[in-house]
């Protein structure tokens, strides 16, 4: 009962902190910035995940790996993302926090596991401003702001035969992204707002409820060293995805178009965004002094949203606790996404995925040491995004690091006798990477992003035998 009230504790926390992963511009396009999904251990090996196996930690990209999990395992994942967002002329600086990751999966039978999680499924926030000029003289300044995320609270199962692996997720997708675009003409003399003209403005919001699922399977063969009985090796092929997911009908969208005296924007503090001077100085004043008026709207429209299949192969060879090395690469059509709006946001490209990496763990017989008993990793990745702007494809790299940090932990052997193991309980990673180009007015971003993650392990629902 103590167990269930800790994971209801922590759900609740989940939700309530998980926000927005990263302020990029980028995040103006399709669903938002896509979260990744990985776990601390796999984020530390560059991503890989079709053909990652843990017996401690729960891997999300593939759910045939759920099998391999031996004991009771709850799993957190936080992230801090420092970004500095450079142009041909700009520089800035953008630090957020976030969530990433709770789940909570144990094993049914020596065939079966399965569990829940919460993840981020993608997310928007950014706020993009530009100005163009008419007939020479004439200058009109836009400013684009988007905000929200969706969440996928997902339950999943694995199962496993001998070497081979299967599982799958049933999701529930849901949250809100939102959209506002500002437009007014600029004062010819103080470069500021037209006080004597209007302002338009544009509101999305879209609300997802709906049903989404993945699948995967993993077989693992097992090498026995002819040199020496002791060395078994494991070569893991994994292969996960998901056919095209048109959006339940639970998914809306409201909209709409209006305009008011543009000298209102004298009341806008310089640190207020588009939503945040609706919200709290034009909403208000609507009933009372009809500030605007309304050019469209709609509310409730029905929303055809469709995200293409994914595609998701690896392969991953090990020695045990020794070491492990895996290559992984994902590949996801979004030529063929249909989206929300129309206009360029919702016009992506093909996007795919290539990452490499591994861990080791310096001496596996001798524990006596404390960094002895550390594991090393590290990864690479690059990623050609969904996203192509001005013929200019948005791509991304990183590099990765990270350590994980085992305690002992005492629980019920099969037997349900007590025994104490190592688990690797705390990882700490770090990746350094970039975004973008400046090229064609473009934008670049340079991230550290920093991830820790927790992994406690238990048994639970056996009854423990004392002697």
């Amino acid at each position: 009962m103590r167990n269930t009230f800790l994971l209801l504790f922590f759900f609740t926390i989940a939700i309530q902190s998980s926000v927005a992963q990263e302020h990029t511009p980028y995040s103006r396009y399709g669903l938002g910035f896509a979260a990744d999904n990985n776990n601390a251990q796999s984020a530390q090996m560059g991503g890989l995940g079709a053909a990652f196996q843990s017996g401690e930690t729960v891997n999300y990209l593939n759910p045939a790996s759920y099998a391999a999990l031996q004991l009771t395992t709850f799993d957190a994942g936080f992230g801090g993302n420092f970004t500095t967002l450079r142009t041909t002329a700009l520089r800035a600086k953008q630090n957020t926090f976030s969530l990433n990751y709770v789940s909570l999966f144990f094993p049914v039978n020596k065939y079966w596991t399965t569990g829940v999680s919460l993840l981020p499924f993608s997310a928007k926030d950014y706020l993009v401003s530009q100005t163009q000029t008419f007939d020479t003289s004439n200058s009109v300044k836009y400013e684009y702001e988007g905000t929200g995320t969706l969440y996928n609270v997902s339950w999943g199962n694995g199962f496993k035969y001998k070497g081979f692996h299967l599982g799958f997720n049933i999701g529930y997708l849901f949250g809100k992204l939102n959209n506002n675009t500002l437009v007014y003409p600029l004062d010819k003399i103080t470069g500021s707002f037209d006080n004597s003209a209007y302002t338009t403005w544009t509101f999305t919001d879209t609300k997802v409820s709906s049903v989404i699922w993945n699948a995967g399977a993993q077989y693992n063969l097992t090498i026995n060293s002819k040199k020496d009985s002791s060395k078994i090796y494991n070569i893991v092929f994994g292969l996960s995805g998901s056919a095209p997911i048109k959006f339940s009908k639970g998914t809306n969208i409201d909209n709409g178009t209006y305009s008011f005296e543009s000298g209102y924007l004298s009341s806008r503090t310089p640190d207020a965004g588009v939503n945040d001077f609706i919200t709290d100085f034009i909403r208000p004043r609507t009933l009372t002094t009809g500030i605007l008026d309304t050019l469209s709207e709609t509310f409730g429209q029905a929303a055809s949203i469709k995200i293409p299949a994914t595609f998701n192969i690896g392969i991953m060879a090990s020695r045990g606790i020794k070491w492990k090395v895996g290559i992984d690469f994902k590949f996801q059509p979004w030529s063929k996404y249909v989206g929300y709006e129309n206009n360029s946001a919702s016009r992506l490209s093909n996007s795919w995925r290539v990452a490499f990496g591994g861990e080791i763990l310096p001496n596996d017989k001798d524990f006596s040491k404390f960094f002895a008993r550390l594991k090393y990793r590290a990864g690479f990745n690059y990623t050609r995004t969904n996203i192509n702007i001005n013929n200019k494809a948005i791509d991304e790299f990183g590099i990765n690091f990270g350590i994980g940090i085992p305690i002992i932990i005492t629980t019920a052997s099969n037997e349900g006798l007590l025994q104490k193991v190592y688990t690797y309980a705390f990882n700490i990673g770090v990746e350094a990477g970039s975004r973008g180009t400046i090229q064609n007015n473009l934008v670049r971003e340079n991230f550290v992003r920093l991830k820790f993650g927790i992994s406690l392990n238990d048994k639970w629902f056996v009854k423990r035998r004392y002697y």
